[in-house]
């Protein structure tokens, strides 16, 4: 994540992601399991404060990993829970899910968040290869969509909204994203969307402003559908039932399992 708002401004980050239900969020992915064949071994990527991570802690028996590439953010998550250092790592995806140990492997990762909207068409595939080599056969990866209807909605009219919250220490945040007009590349979906945030402190009238520029890949869920295919997977979209859309709302979530015929193909090695 290069995003300033990941390293300078992560407590901000932090304050106007926390309004997810991460308990029940993770309840639905862990319940994809058999109950004779649980999930056992967890791993969240652009984990950020690895609030799904920290509910997984909860639960008896799984061993719990998260990747991000802010020092800060990772700070922030052993203050809300994450419990074994060591098993926070710092670094940059897709790479740095091959820094964890080689003789471990993983029934679940998960890549919540439209992370996969920071990295370009070439780092998602590798991504998507080092995942499938870091999965148990039996593995699960789920990844976080934009919903392609919803982005051309707003393209066909956009409009500027923001959102407030408030945060532990009682500043009033205002944050838009986008909070101006996005601009794209020719080629693709890579957006430079504006964001600003607006902080008032409790104890002052004073408003400070942060303004800063996000760098966003927009893939549809047929894309990566199409890529993962390549490397063996198989998909499943699981907010095709009101079970995952009421608590993951306007996002897709895809569940990509090894295809049982490529398990001894060794395609993963290529």
């Amino acid at each position: 994540m290069k995003n300033k708002l990941y390293k300078e401004f992560a407590s901000y980050y932090a304050d106007v992601t926390n309004d997810r239900d991460f308990k029940n969020q993770l309840e639905l992915i862990l319940n994809t399991y058999a109950p004779g064949n649980p999930c056992r071994s967890f791993l969240e990527l652009f984990a950020g404060q690895s609030l799904h991570s920290v509910e997984a802690l909860k639960k008896a028996g799984i061993d719990v990993w998260a990747i991000d590439s802010s020092t800060e953010m990772k700070k922030i998550a052993l203050a809300e829970g994450f419990q074994n250092h060591a098993q926070y790592i710092v670094g940059d995806l897709p790479e740095a899910i091959l820094a964890s140990p080689e003789h471990i492997k993983f029934d679940c990762i998960t890549c919540l968040y439209n992370g996969l909207s920071i990295l370009d068409i070439g780092n998602v595939f590798q991504l998507l290869k080092n995942c499938r080599q870091k999965l148990n056969d039996n593995g699960k990866l789920f990844v976080e969509m934009h919903d392609i209807f919803l982005i051309t909605e707003y393209l066909s009219n956009p409009q500027i909204n923001y959102t407030e919250v408030t945060n532990a220490k009682g500043e009033q945040i205002k944050y838009a994203w986008p909070s101006g007009k996005i601009k794209w590349t020719p080629y693709n979906y890579r957006a430079e969307v504006p964001v600003q945030f607006l902080i008032q402190s409790p104890s002052s009238q004073r408003t400070d402003t942060i303004e800063f520029t996000s760098y966003d890949h927009i893939y549809s869920t047929e894309h990566i559908i199409f890529l993962a295919s390549l490397i063996g997977f198989e998909a499943r979209i699981l907010t095709e039932d009101p079970s995952w859309t009421e608590f993951f709302g306007s996002s897709i979530i895809l569940e990509l399992s090894i295809r049982k015929d490529t398990l001894k193909s060794g395609i993963d090695e290529e």
